[in-house]
């Protein structure tokens, strides 16, 4: 197997610059996302719940209207759409801290979300379309586990920065925003697609028209829920952990604990996310997500039989095997069926599993509340489960329709 660095120098320059993109994007992001309950509690005189509804609201915007940013991203060139976004969350960042009255902060905050949501969606096209099939599992491993390097980096170097200056964040998130732009407009003439480009008929397709295709695409709704489902198991990891613990310790043990398991965590994707991203395979991708659902459940189930800290550990090291399984493969199931001049609404479509962040920590709520504490991790075990399902039948579906088959083997 090629070394990390080896892979590296085989990629274009274009994809190279999309990595660094990464790794600076989650950075400016994570300076930002803890200090922003903050904020608004301190600042605009927020609750805690309504800061939940809150951000949730503003998720939820985001992610249902980054289907649009996918339909924008067939339609025009996605590289200037890149830098139009980026300017845009710009002088957001730079527009936010002065901003006053909440309604207009709400309005601007919602902004944001949908930006950043729908940068992803693009840079997700844009990622595919620079590489041959064969070789983008590794891509998006490795971008994931720069995208966790940025997520290590990020909350460090906002709580610093606002013991000095305590808008800083936002200046951080600013500034990094500013160094992508500089880096899409020195390079934007760098990207050149390996796909065939769009047929004449599609680049007249009309928003309607594209989203009917959705509709017509059963592969693309099954894996798209099985994506939900996935999600809220691994998504909101540690804040249904710090749900549950609440509930069974004190509150300064639920801190030490939830610090352990989120180093564990970010430790096991690091060091391990390119390796398993370079082992997993398109014709064999059921295979590799019931193996990731299978390091869930295990996980799951050491989670709910003690709550002994070094079995937690351990517990969370392959419980996020799972999950540094289960991420490349969920790109490439949608890379997979995906027509070449749609890739934009595609991957808008995939954004959609985020909703599951959103969904996990309410039916652990609800678990917790209703029944006993344990009862949690076997809420999260049938939706892990319910995932794989949704996979497996999109497989057959995918399998069944003859062209782009992914193999159930």
């Amino acid at each position: 197997m090629k070394s990390l660095l080896e892979t590296i120098n085989e990629f274009p320059l274009s994809v190279k610059i999309l990595l660094t993109l990464s790794l600076a994007r989650s950075v400016s992001f994570f300076a930002l996302l803890p200090f922003l309950p903050i904020y608004l509690h301190e600042v605009l005189g927020f609750d805690i719940e309504q800061i939940g509804y809150l951000l949730g609201l503003c998720l939820l915007v985001g992610t249902i209207s980054s289907v649009y940013g996918g339909y924008l991203a067939d339609k025009i060139n996605k590289v200037k759409l890149l830098i139009a976004l980026d300017l845009g969350l710009l002088l957001l960042y730079l527009v936010l801290p002065p901003t006053q009255n909440t309604i207009v902060f709400l309005v601007l905050l919602v902004l944001l979300n949908t930006a950043s949501a729908t940068i992803t969606v693009v840079g997700n096209a844009l990622l595919s379309e620079q590489l041959p099939q064969e070789i983008r599992a590794k891509a998006y491993s490795l971008r994931y586990a720069l995208q966790n390097i940025g997520a290590a980096i990020g909350p460090f170097l906002g709580a610093w920065a606002v013991r000095y200056v305590f808008n800083a964040p936002f200046w951080i998130a600013a500034a990094f925003t500013l160094l992508i732009l500089l880096l899409l407009l020195f390079f934007r003439n760098v990207f050149t697609p390996v796909t065939p480009a769009a047929p004449a008929d599609a680049e007249r397709m009309k928003f309607a028209g594209t989203l009917a295709v959705l509709r017509g695409d059963q592969r693309l709704l099954l894996f798209t829920l099985g994506g939900i489902f996935s999600m809220a198991v691994y998504g909101p990891l540690l804040t249904y952990l710090s749900q549950y613990l609440i509930v069974v310790v004190t509150a300064s043990v639920a801190y030490e604990t939830v610090a352990y398991l989120s180093a564990a965590n970010a430790v096991v994707v690091i060091s391990l996310q390119y390796l398993f991203g370079s082992w997993i395979k398109e014709e064999k991708l059921l295979a590799w997500v019931s193996l990731g659902s299978a390091a869930f459940v295990v996980g799951l189930i050491g989670l709910s039989l003690s709550q002994e800290l070094w079995i937690w550990v351990i517990a969370i090291i392959i419980f996020t095997i799972g999950e540094i399984i289960i991420v490349p493969a969920e790109y490439m199931f949608i890379d997979k069926i995906a027509p070449n001049h749609l890739r934009g609404i595609y991957f808008g479509m995939q954004n959609l599993v985020y909703m599951g962040v959103a969904i996990g920590p309410i039916v652990c709520g609800i678990a917790l509340k209703h029944a006993m504490p344990g009862a949690m991790f076997y809420a999260l075990i049938s939706m892990t489960l319910v995932g794989l399902l949704f996979y497996y039948i999109g497989c057959r579906r995918t399998e069944s329709g003859g062209i782009n088959s992914v193999r159930v083997g």
